[in-house]
C-alpha cells in the first residue's frame, strides 16, 4: 500500500455515524500496487488488456514499488487502428466541490505523441462521460516526467472520474498514471475561518523499495458544531480552558449570538501561547496570514508555512505503524531522510 500526504483541519472534522452503509465514499486514494486486484474500477478499451501493471523497463512509478502504477500503450489497439481505452474510478459522493489529483507521464520517445482526457460522469459506460475537464498531450507534448494534475467538479449526488487514453496505433506510444486521490474541498468561507487552526499534515514513510510515498492531496470535508471550540460570549474569552490551542478558534458574538472569528485581543486571551508565537513570527517577518490561491485548473490551496504540524507515519516490518509529530516541513523531511537511512542500514545488516 502507498501512503500519501494528507492535510486535515484539526478538531474540525465531522463524521456522521448515521451514514448509510451503501452510500459511496466522498474520498478515494489509489496507488495501483496491484492493477489486477483493483476494486470498483472499470477498465475497458481497444483490447482485453487495455490497462496493465506498469513496466519498469520503460520507467518506474512516481511513488511506492517500481511497478506500482497503471499503464496503457499503442499496442492495445489493432495495427493501424485507434486507441479508445477508458479507466473509470469507483463511484463517489459529491457534497459541494470535489477535487481529483493524480500524476502521469509518457515515455519521451521522439516522433510519438499521446493524449489523455480526464472527464466526469456517471455509470461505467464511456457514453456517460461527456464532461471533459482537462486534456493532457494531444496538440502539445505529453510530459516525459511524472507531473501532477488536478481537476474539480461541483455539485451533489454521485459520480465518477474517467481517464480516456486515445490516439492512433501509428503515432501513440506509452503512458502511466499514478497516485490518484479524490476528496471534498472546503468552501472559501470555511478556509477563511481556519486562520491558524490548521494542523495535522501527515507525511508517511514506507518500508519497501522506496521509503517515502508520493504526495497526494486529500482534503477532508469540514464541519463544526455551533458550540464547539467557542466561548459562550465575547465577554467570556478569558476562560481560555474552554478553547483548545489546536483547531479552529471562534467566539460567539454577544450581540448577534453568531459565531465569528475572534479579534486580536480575544485571540490572545483564548490561546495566549499560539498568539504570542504568531506575533513573534510576524515581528521577524517570517509569517503571513494564510492566503487561498486558486490555480488555473480551479483547485484551491492554502499556504500554512511553518505553522503546520506534520505527522510522520512509518509502517514497520511487523505491519504496525508508528507516529512522530514535528513542526515544519523541513523537520518532517529530515525525519523521513533519517528513517530512510535507518531502513537502508537494516537491509544492509540483514544481507550480511
Amino acid at each position: 500500500m502507498k501512503t500519501f500526504l494528507t492535510l486535515f483541519a484539526s478538531a474540525a472534522l465531522t463524521l456522521s455515524a448515521a451514514a448509510h452503509a451503501d452510500t459511496p465514499p466522498t474520498s478515494l486514494i489509489e496507488g495501483f500496487d496491484d492493477v489486477g486486484a483493483l476494486s470498483g474500477w472499470t477498465l475497458n478499451g481497444s483490447s482485453a488488456e487495455s490497462w496493465f501493471q506498469g513496466n519498469t523497463g520503460i520507467f518506474n512509478a512516481y511513488a511506492g514499488g517500481a511497478a506500482s502504477y497503471i499503464a496503457s500503450n499503442f499496442d492495445t489497439a489493432a495495427a493501424n487502428g485507434a486507441i479508445d481505452n477508458w479507466l473509470i474510478t469507483p463511484e463517489f459522493t459529491l457534497s459541494g466541490t470535489t477535487q481529483l489529483t493524480f500524476y502521469t507521464r509518457g515515455s519521451s520517445a521522439e516522433g510519438f505523441g499521446d493524449t489523455l482526457h480526464v472527464a466526469f460522469g456517471t455509470g461505467t459506460a464511456p457514453a456517460g462521460f461527456s464532461d471533459v475537464l482537462l486534456t493532457i498531450g494531444g496538440g502539445t507534448a505529453y510530459p516525459d516526467g511524472w507531473t501532477q494534475y488536478t481537476a474539480t467538479v461541483t455539485g451533489t449526488g454521485t459520480g465518477r472520474f474517467g481517464f480516456h487514453y486515445t490516439g492512433s496505433y501509428d503515432t501513440s506510444n506509452y503512458i502511466g498514471i499514478d497516485s490518484v486521490a479524490i476528496a471534498a474541498v472546503p468552501e472559501p468561507s470555511t478556509w477563511l475561518m481556519l486562520g491558524l487552526g490548521l494542523a495535522g499534515v501527515g507525511f508517511a514513510a514506507r518500508r519497501n523499495r522506496r521509503a517515502a510515498a508520493g504526495a497526494g492531496l486529500a482534503l477532508a470535508a469540514l464541519g463544526m458544531s455551533s458550540g464547539a471550540l467557542a466561548a459562550d460570549t465575547a465577554q467570556e474569552v478569558t476562560q481560555s480552558s474552554a478553547v483548545k490551542e489546536s483547531g479552529m478558534v471562534v467566539v460567539r458574538d454577544a450581540e448577534s449570538g453568531q459565531l465569528r472569528a475572534p479579534t486580536p485581543a480575544e485571540y490572545r486571551k483564548l490561546v495566549p501561547q499560539a498568539a504570542a508565537a504568531r506575533e513573534a513570527n510576524l515581528a521577524r517577518g517570517v509569517s503571513k496570514a494564510p492566503q487561498v490561491v486558486v490555480n488555473k485548473h480551479g483547485a484551491r490551496s492554502l499556504n500554512v508555512e511553518h505553522k503546520a504540524v506534520y505527522s510522520v507515519l512509518t509502517r514497520n516490518a511487523d505491519g504496525s505503524v508508528t507516529e512522530a509529530c514535528v513542526t515544519g516541513e523541513d523537520a518532517a523531511n529530515a525525519l523521513i531522510d533519517n528513517q530512510r537511512t535507518a531502513q537502508a542500514k537494516d537491509k544492509h545488516y540483514e544481507a550480511q
